[in-house]
Parts: C-alpha cells; structure tokens; sequence
C-alpha cells in the first residue's frame, strides 16, 4: 500500500516527526507528505521519549562497546565509508542498556484445537529498536537506506558474536534493497521524461509523475495539494499521464503507475517481509487441523 494511501495510523506521526526533525532533505520531503495527506495525528509522550532517547544515541558517539567491536567497527580509523555505520552501531551499545530498547525472547505458547492443542512461538513485542532506525533516518546518516538495525541487535539473550551478524545481515539486505529501489526509479523517472516529451511540455506532468515515482499510488487531490495546483490543474497533469501510459485514472480520482512503469517495491511475499510472523503462527494450527480432518 502506498504511504499516500495507507490507513496505518502510525503514517502521520512518522510524517510529521520527519518533518520537524529530519535534515533539510528528509525534511522537505516528510513536508510533502504532510501537505499530501494532511497528516495531524503525532507521536504519543511515550514513543517520543524513545525517539529523544534514540537521537541523543545517534548524535553522542559513545566509547567503544560490544557490537561495535564484534561487528569490527572498533578501529575504522578515516574509513568515511563505514563511519554512519559505525555511528549506528554505537547507538546500538549505548541504547540496550535502557531497559525500553532492549528486547524480550519471546515465548511458547498452546493454541487450542478442537482435538488438541498445538504448541507455537510468540515473539517479543516490538522496545525501541523502530525509534533509533527514525532517528538514523531524519538525521541522513545512512542514506536511502532505512531499517538497518534489526531488534536481534537489542537482544539481551545472545551472543555479541549473533547480535553482530544478524545486523551484518540486515544492513546488506537493505542496502540492497535500497539500491534495487533506487534503480527502479531512476527507470521510471526515464519512461517517464520519454512518454511526456511528445505529449506536453507541461513541467507539472513530470512534477506529478516524480511525486508517484517517489512515493506510489497518489490521488488528484493530493496531487494538487503537493503542486499547489487547483482541482483542475491536477486532472490535467492526471490525464497528461494517463495519455502516456503512465498510469491508470481509477475511481475517487486515484492515479495508479501502469504495471510496466511502476517504481514501487514488489510486494512481499506472505513468508517474507512484515507479515512473515504471523504467517508462521498461521501455518502451524492450519497443518494441525489438516491432519485432523
């Protein structure tokens, strides 16, 4: 689901935090955002004692602890390449000592079936470990890449040596992802520049093709929101691009990018990604009554 679009309520809070406290590139385009959807809901006193605590973290680097040390970020000497990274993972050691970021096990528990019950894992609820990957976000220090630090790195149950290598992991995976992203939209941004050239030399069409590139489906309202268009100025940009195939005019004025064009993120697959949890704890009681049937 696009930001644009989505009913998570935590969207306005991010939006907003980002707005006010993200250097002056995440900032202006957290503006956006808020301008777009209008966002008015905040974060809660509780999360934004945890995002306080988070950019102290990242902007105080701290002396050298266990996971910077097992992640061999110890002695990087002038490596300007791993210094951000670096500065992640001394938060890391500064922050699992307070007791909001450090992260639970998790535990067995029995889901009763009509003919048994099945034992399966219930994982930890979510400390602090969101709050430093938005604080590592508004202050840039990993560029385009977001959700570095993985909660495994706040485990206080294992290994400094397991703790270093699943935020190893992380980082690759999301670098990766980010630079496939990246290069997604620098291709759409293309078939874009290509598809208006004929059509109009409207910049606002491009305008509102990059706004969907960077952030998904969209609507005209938001749209002339973002522009500062009037309604009749955003159908005309929507039409500019429906008119190169760019994207699909759907009802309540929604503008989805075509299929061939699309910049977005494939979405994850059930055991992948966010849902990935919950489709385990699924699998287990489904097989179980399988078997029973």
């Amino acid at each position: 689901m696009s930001i644009l679009l989505t009913d998570d309520p935590r969207r306005d809070a991010v939006v907003l935090w980002l707005a006010a406290h993200g250097v002056p590139a995440i900032a202006d385009a957290a503006e956006t955002v808020v301008r777009m959807v209008k966002a008015t809901r905040g974060f809660r006193p509780d999360a934004l004692g945890l995002l306080e605590a988070a950019q102290d973290a990242v902007a105080q680097r701290t002396s050298v602890g266990p996971l910077t040390r097992a992640c061999g970020l110890a002695d990087i000497g002038q490596d300007f390449a791993l210094e951000p990274l670096a500065r992640a993972v001394s938060a890391v050691d500064a922050l699992i000592r307070h007791l909001d970021f450090a992260e639970g096990q998790g535990h067995e528990t029995m889901l009763p079936l009509p003919y048994r019950s099945v034992s399966y894992y219930v994982s930890a609820e979510p400390a602090g470990c969101w709050a430093l990957n938005l604080a590592l976000v508004a202050r840039g220090v990993v560029p385009c890449v977001t959700g570095i630090i993985p909660r495994t790195a706040f485990r206080l149950d294992l290994e400094d040596t397991e703790r270093a290598v699943a935020l190893i992991d992380q980082c690759g995976n999301e670098t990766s992802a980010a630079f496939r992203n990246l290069e997604r939209m620098e291709a759409s941004l293309g078939h874009g520049r290509d598809g208006l050239a004929s059509l109009s030399r409207n910049a606002r069409a491009a305008d509102t093709w990059a706004l969907i590139v960077a952030f998904g489906p969209t609507t005209r309202t938001q749209i002339a929101r973002a522009l500062c268009l009037s309604r009749a100025g955003a159908d005309i940009q929507a039409h500019a691009l429906a008119a190169a195939g760019l994207v699909r005019l759907e009802v309540g004025g929604r503008l989805t990018p075509t299929l061939l064009h699309t910049s977005l993120r494939p979405p994850d697959l059930l055991d992948q990604g966010p849902l990935s949890a919950a489709a385990a704890d699924l699998d287990l009681p489904l097989a179980e009554i399988d078997r029973s049937s």
